[in-house]
């Protein structure tokens, strides 16, 4: 083949293929920021009645929870200069006499118990571990096409606060009772 008909060649095959378009394809999902839930359970009360534990339903919450995404729990432990302080669960109190108190969780892909475990009688317990519980709950995709910062010590309520910018003026409150 002569030397000067190769780049023609090359050149006609080129402009062919730019010139092919097909139908144009389904938008893809939006980009931008992870958009987890944040909400958060008041009034909990923790007895005999309910096995010292809290059911929520996601569904019955209208709240949307993939089987992949990570279910984070916090409970409101103290005010710290006016601020709510928040700790991670599980949580455990050591109270006198020995008695260890713990906070803490399971999930399915329906719905999450918070519940206390204690190597004492938990009807024993003063009213002050019992009643009147606030919890606050993160939920974010796992997907990791959808992680923006796989580095976040997710047992530091305000790193997840900062890396997920979540607005606590917008915290929706799901009541217990």
């Amino acid at each position: 083949m002569n030397r000067k008909l190769l780049p023609l060649l090359l050149l006609a095959v080129l402009a062919l293929f730019q010139s092919c378009r097909g139908p144009k394809g389904d938008p893809g999902p939006q980009g931008g920021d992870v958009l987890g839930r944040t909400f958060d359970i008041t009034n909990v009360d923790f007895t005999a009645n309910n096995k010292y534990g809290y059911v929520l339903n996601f569904k019955q919450q209208n709240i949307n929870v993939l089987p992949t995404d990570a279910v984070l729990v916090y409970v409101y432990w103290n005010n710290q200069g006016g601020l709510k302080a928040y700790r991670p669960l599980p949580q455990t109190a050591f109270l006198d006499n020995g008695v260890i108190l713990t906070y803490n969780f399971d999930r399915t892909d329906e719905d999450m118990e918070i519940f206390l475990d204690s190597n004492a009688d938990l009807s024993k317990l003063a009213t002050d571990w019992t009643r009147g519980n606030e919890f606050r709950v993160i939920v974010i995709p796992s997907d990791p096409l959808k992680r923006t910062n796989a580095e976040v010590d997710l047992n530091d309520y305000e790193a997840v606060v900062k890396a997920y910018n979540i607005d606590e003026s917008k915290i929706r409150k799901i009541s217990a009772q």
